[in-house]
Formats: C-alpha cells, sequence, structure tokens
C-alpha cells in the first residue's frame, strides 16, 4: 500500500496497517511482547485509543494475541496448513504429528480466465505454479499445487523453497507477505491420474480436494491453492487459536 493511498484510510487504520508492515518485515519476532499502547502512541504521534482499536483489530485477524496483564504479543504466523493438522479418525485429542514438507518444483505458467480474475490479475498473466508432497511419520498424505502471480514474486528463487518449512513462511521472510485464509472449500474426488502417481496412489481412489484462496493483510489475493488429501487412515481437524 503506497503513501497516498494509506493516508485517505481512518486513522486507526493507518496504525493498523504501519504495525502489520512493521510485524510482517519481523521487526518483532513470533511472541515477542510489543511496546505498551501509550509507548507506540508516542511513536506513531496519536491518541492511545487510536492504537487500541488498531491493536484490537489485529487480534482479531490473528496477527496478535493478548495476555492478560503482560500486554500484546506477535502471533506465530499460520504455516501452508493454516492451522489444520492430520489426525487419526476417532482421536480428536491426539497431539498431531508434524507433517514434513517435500518440494517436488516449481514452473512458470499462465493464469486461467478464472484464476486471472480470483487474483485481480490480467488475462494469461504470468504465474508461479508449486508442487509439494506432504508426509505424516514418512507416508505421504497431501499434495499441494501452489499458483502465485509472477509479477509480485518475480524474485521467488527455488533455494528458498527448498530449504523453509513452507510457501507461507517463504513470501514472509523475503517478501514481507503475511498470507491469511480468505476462502476455502472441500469436496470428495476420485484422484486424477497425475496427482494419483505422485501421491503414489491409484488413479480414482476417493480423496479429499481442498481449494484455498489467501491474501495478505491488506486484503489483496495472492494466493491459489489446491490440496489432494489421502484419507484412507487420516482425517483433518483444525487446530484452535492462539
Amino acid at each position: 500500500m503506497n503513501a497516498k493511498s494509506l493516508l485517505r484510510l481512518p486513522l486507526y487504520e493507518q496504525i493498523k496497517q504501519q504495525i502489520l508492515q512493521r510485524v510482517a518485515d519481523s521487526e518483532w519476532d513470533s511472541n515477542e511482547l510489543l511496546p505498551s499502547e501509550w509507548d507506540l502512541a508516542e511513536q506513531f504521534s496519536v491518541s492511545q485509543g487510536t492504537v487500541r482499536k488498531a491493536l484490537t483489530d489485529l487480534v482479531n485477524d490473528g496477527v496478535l494475541y493478548r495476555q492478560q496483564g503482560r500486554g500484546t504479543f506477535v502471533a506465530e504466523p499460520l504455516d501452508d496448513w493454516a492451522g489444520m493438522s492430520m489426525v487419526s479418525p476417532g482421536m480428536l485429542r491426539e497431539k498431531p504429528d508434524r507433517l514434513v514438507r517435500e518440494f517436488l518444483g516449481i514452473q512458470r505458467g499462465h493464469a486461467s480466465d478464472e484464476l486471472a480474475a480470483t487474483l485481480g490479475l490480467r488475462r494469461g498473466a504470468a504465474v508461479h505454479r508449486i508442487r509439494l508432497l506432504w508426509r505424516q511419520q514418512g507416508q505421504i498424505v497431501a499434495l499441494d499445487e501452489v499458483t502465485l502471480p509472477l509479477e509480485r514474486f518475480e524474485a521467488l528463487d527455488v533455494r528458498w523453497l527448498r530449504q523453509s518449512v513452507g510457501v507461507w513462511a517463504v513470501l514472509q521472510q523475503h517478501f514481507g507477505v503475511r498470507l491469511r485464509v480468505k476462502a476455502e472449500q472441500w469436496r470428495a474426488i476420485g484422484l486424477p491420474r497425475e496427482e494419483a502417481q505422485l501421491l503414489h496412489a491409484r488413479e480414482g481412489e476417493p480423496a479429499l480436494f481442498y481449494l484455498r484462496l489467501a491474501e495478505d493483510m491488506q486484503g489483496q489475493a495472492l494466493e491459489w491453492r489446491e490440496r489432494w488429501c489421502l484419507t484412507g487412515t487420516l482425517g483433518l481437524s483444525r487446530q484452535q487459536e492462539q
């Protein structure tokens, strides 16, 4: 967001955007205590009430969290699963095992008409397409295909994707972009041939297909993600938010 656009926003929203940018730029680490409302008010030359309203919005957005008597902290950024986890059916109280990401590759392509409209791109705009496998205890459980606008992330480096824990972490670390889920859909499908091969499964095998649109904290749609989840021995659960 440029300075001219920022000035058109209500004052508390201007402060919110500035705090967001400082969080995205890693000025404060995850779980780090922010300065007090009074200190932030002095830094931004606004009232404490304006700062409090901005912080409350960011708490509601999941960017920050509060602890009674201690203050406001930076929340852990969501990972590529955005708070979901794989659990065994009927075992919702179990502690989920960490999913291990396997980077399969990245290639350039062109946005379909639907994708271009959803991400606000021109027709046929260039995009990055990233494929990832997810394993639990060595077992393949899911496949992701992530689409990002190339113009926004032209400098995306394959080394970052190989070394990082996920796409969302790369975008925050290298581009200062923190994502959140804007919309998501689920449906049961039979696995298509190519996806079945990558998942080491049979074509037509029952799977859960997950479609997600993610946006940055300013509300701009930036990521389209398709995920195929094997359902034979595992289920999905949404973790409790901080």
